[in-house]
């Protein structure tokens, strides 16, 4: 049996809290239904939430504190609880100090007059551009409720996705930083000391790789040519960020990411993605296609994308089909051909909506089995630079030990 701390509202919006021993939290939940109440949080009243502790983003809300937060609130708006209690209930149970102060600011802002959507939007921090405006397009139909379950399952579909490819990611980097620390162990001790070896023995000149390993070690163990180095990286990774940060850069970046191998293909998976299943969601919640594209355009990140949806709805402003649009923006192949098929069909049937759908679950499967199978395909290129690295430092330390053998022969 587990001690379970739970919250919940009775039908007249009073906030109730307790503990509940129980075996799982499907108990502890039918226990709070058959009391007549609704469940808002139930979690285990000790321990430590590691699955939280990975998700934690610096400056900001996890993806699954929003996750928790937006169904919370579903449940409670489909219980019939006025929004304001709501977020007052939202506001008492935070954990986290910042989460408060910004629900306090929501809740005051909702009880000045504000529109829930807009209170988050000037709030900021929790949801972005898209899921506010489902959130307003939820207001103004009448099925708020929908809407936040719909935010909701976006935002647990991202977090599962980054916590895939997080996860694959692990593995390499282990091996990564493992390497590095041998290699900075090696040229920090074990490389001076072939080369007090050899310079005794009436050698002048190092060979060029172990000269090169020298440098580096002459570096690290020399303050003022160590401050030197971090500038001049410091330097190099600014003017990059400055680069990428221009219009021109941004786009010849995004489009080298969409070449890089395996990586590429995910991100323009993931992007096909995002453009299918959002877009979907706009226009089931009655966005105008116009009005929905310009959204989904603005809440591109790649700019590859981005370029095509701005285009796509400047053509859609004329009068175009959302089909020619994009085949006419599509240079750079972003888009399959299927999927530019597949909406055109969609438009002469008149099920846009649902043709996206499809075809954001379609790509959304194979980004899974892609970030499912991420470990396997960058394996080989793991191997080619710890190869390298490995060949390097043998090259690097046992020629001039070769070199002494030679010379001690002589």
């Amino acid at each position: 049996m587990t001690d379970y701390k739970y919250i919940a509202v009775t039908n007249t919006g009073q906030r109730m809290e307790g503990i509940k021993s129980a075996e799982s939290q499907n108990e502890v939940q039918e226990f709070i239904t058959s009391q007549g109440m609704v469940p808002v949080i139930i979690q285990e009243s000790v321990g430590v939430n590691f699955k939280r502790l990975l998700n934690i983003e610096i400056g900001g809300m996890s993806l699954d504190e929003k996750v928790v937060l937006i169904r919370q609130l579903s449940t409670m708006v489909t219980a019939g609880i006025p929004i304001i209690q709501a977020i007052d209930i939202l506001v008492q149970q935070a954990d986290k100090d910042s989460v408060k102060e910004k629900l306090t600011r929501i809740y005051k802002a909702i009880e000045a007059g504000t529109a829930l959507s807009d209170a988050f939007k000037k709030e900021g921090g929790i949801l972005n551009e898209i899921q506010s405006n489902l959130m307003a397009a939820g207001e103004k139909s009448g099925n708020l409720n929908e809407i936040l379950l719909k935010i909701a399952d976006d935002l647990e579909k991202s977090k599962n996705l980054r916590g895939k490819i997080s996860g694959a990611l692990i593995y390499p980097a282990i091996i990564l930083v493992v390497m590095i620390a041998v290699l900075v162990l090696m040229i920090v001790f074990m490389v001076p000391q072939v080369k007090q070896l050899y310079l005794s023995l009436g050698e002048t000149e190092l060979p060029f790789v172990t000269q090169v390993l020298v440098a580096i070690g002459d570096i690290f163990s020399n303050i003022p040519s160590l401050i030197v180095a971090i500038i001049i990286i410091v330097s190099i990774v600014l003017l990059f960020r400055y680069y990428v940060g221009t219009p021109a850069g941004r786009r010849q970046f995004d489009s080298f990411k969409l070449k890089v191998p395996v990586f590429g293909n995910l991100i323009r998976k993931i992007e096909i993605v995002e453009f299918c299943r959002i877009l979907s969601m706009l226009m089931v919640s009655g966005i105008p296609i116009i009005e929905a594209v310009d959204i989904v355009s603005r809440a591109t990140s790649n700019a590859v994308f981005k370029d095509i949806l701005v285009g796509t709805k400047e053509d859609l402003a004329k009068g175009s089909s959302l089909a020619l649009s994009i085949a006419k923006y599509n240079t750079k192949d972003a888009f399959p051909l299927i999927i530019i098929r597949m909406i055109a069909t969609g438009e002469e049937a008149g099920s846009v909506d649902v043709v996206l759908k499809d075809l954001g679950a379609f790509y959304e499967s194979e980004v899974d089995q892609i970030a499912g199978n991420l470990t396997k395909l960058i394996e080989p290129f793991i191997l080619v630079i710890v190869g390298v690295l490995v060949g390097f430092m043998a090259i690097a330390i046992y020629l001039p030990i070769y070199q002494v053998g030679q010379i001690v022969n002589k």
